[in-house]
């Protein structure tokens, strides 16, 4: 499609590649689910409603919508499992009855499956996290995830994924603080998805106004690091540190000690030490530039073949197979802006991280913030092995102009190994060519604009 539709001005992203934005207009898109090659769901912030997008005509390009379902206030999280529809506000995990790729949902009657999810707060995250991600292993059981009441609280139980079984109905609605702690001592953990193994992971956005005197003051541009976390079914119940230790991602040395050390919180000095922190609990997988705000990831899973109604050669190569794609939402916290771009993490044929960093697949250059406010929430792949990704467009909270789903295809021959992509850091800037679909299009418009004059030049003679 990306001779078909113009592709994104000012992206960048590595050879072979190129993005476009989808021709439907979304207020506030939030967490997005594929349907098939063309049609998916979006939580609608706006109008804290599921949106179903769909292809009117049969060109292969989502061109239309309609409202699934509304409730008071859903905000971001969504799920589809045994033909129910689960979204979630920040008190209330709801379903509704629905088929996968239906119109319609069985019933407009929202059921309340989770309640009891606190939201009250204040402080770095203004009245609480709010966002409850949700996720379903293949046993059928409902991970929820909740973000901290506060930039640091006083212990953990906000900051966790709980887990649920959710097979009898008769139970409902379900208390969430009885709910198993899967995994604690995690700030933020906006993203959730499995991979090919069946073992979950997530993006941490970790803490804001770092200071501490003994490590260099103020230190919260480029720390504590952003976190991707594994969790393994035997680590249930375990703790990965918030809000009593960070993770280090650029401090000078001495005195820090390098990318990914653990690190005592500065407020509970008096009763934890750094040594305890790295002894005593959990550790991240990959450590990424702090204030990137990671809030969403999917893994790719590579296909020999697609449905009937895929165009071909469309999908992300086989050398990605297995890869995390992570949306970063971008930072609001940090003296020169970071983010507000899709990343990578190259994985091994084990589903363990290869590399220091992630590796930007979609960004803008040369500053991080893209004019219109596009700001990525949320990436899945469709079954024709493209990505979708989705932007709230809340760089300007009067304007939400960069509000938009995006896709992302792959349509050449070359490695994307070949373009060499930066590593996002602080220490080297991305250096990725523009979209070569960007490119191609400036060549075309050359080649006809000299075509007419030499025409012109003809009819003088």
């Amino acid at each position: 499609m990306c001779s078909l539709l113009p592709s994104l001005e000012e992206a960048v992203l590595p050879s072979g590649f190129c993005a476009y934005a989808l021709p439907i207009v979304i207020d506030q898109a939030r967490s997005i689910r594929a349907l098939g090659a063309s049609d998916f769901l979006v939580v609608e912030r706006g109008s804290s409603s599921v949106i179903r997008c769909f292809d009117s005509d049969g060109d292969g390009i989502a061109d239309s919508r309609s409202t699934l379902v509304t409730a008071t206030e859903l905000n971001h999280g969504i799920a589809i499992h045994d033909d129910y529809l689960y979204a979630s506000n920040d008190k209330i995990v709801y379903r509704w009855p629905y088929t996968s790729g239906a119109e319609q949902v069985g019933s407009s009657e929202a059921e309340e499956v989770i309640n009891n999810i606190n939201a009250d707060g204040n402080g770095g995250a203004p009245y609480g996290h709010t966002t409850r991600t949700l996720a379903f292993d293949a046993d059928g059981r409902l991970y929820v995830s909740v973000g901290s009441n506060k930039n640091i609280d006083d212990n953990s139980f906000r900051s966790r994924i709980r887990r649920f079984d959710v097979t009898n109905a008769g139970l409902f609605p379900l208390n969430f603080t009885n709910g198993e702690v899967f995994a604690d001592g995690l700030r933020n953990e906006v993203g959730l998805a499995f991979d090919r193994f069946g073992v979950l992971w997530g993006v941490e956005n970790s803490a804001d106004d770092l200071i501490r005197d003994d490590l260099g003051g103020d230190i919260h541009n480029d720390n504590p690091a952003e976190e991707l976390n594994r969790f393994k079914d035997e680590d249930a119940g375990k703790h990965w540190g918030y809000p009593y230790c960070w993770t280090e991602f650029n401090l000078p040395q001495p005195p820090g000690m390098g990318r990914d050390t653990v690190w005592a919180w500065p407020t509970f000095l008096d009763s934890m030490t750094d040594e305890e922190c790295r002894a005593n609990y959990m550790t991240s997988q990959l450590s990424m530039q702090a204030h990137t705000a990671p809030l969403g990831i999917t893994f790719y899973r590579y296909n020999e073949e697609t449905p009937s109604d895929c165009p071909p050669n469309v999908a992300f190569p086989k050398e990605m197979d297995g890869y995390a794609f992570i949306a970063m939402h971008g930072s609001w916290n940090r003296d020169v802006p970071v983010g507000y771009s899709v990343v990578y993490v190259e994985m091994d044929e084990n589903g363990d991280v290869m590399g220091k960093a992630p590796i930007d697949l979609l960004s803008h250059s040369p500053e991080a913030q893209w004019p219109d406010g596009f700001r990525p929430v949320d990436v899945d792949f469709d079954a024709c092995g493209r990505l979708l990704v989705s932007s709230d467009g809340s760089h300007d909270i009067n304007n939400y102009g960069g509000s938009k789903i995006l896709r992302i295809e792959y349509a050449s021959a070359s490695s994307p190994s070949e373009s060499e992509p930066s590593p996002t850091s602080t220490e080297s800037p991305p250096t990725n060519a523009p979209s070569t679909a960007i490119s191609q299009f400036t060549n075309n418009i050359l080649l006809v604009a000299a075509c007419q004059v030499l025409l012109t030049l003809w009819t003088l003679f």
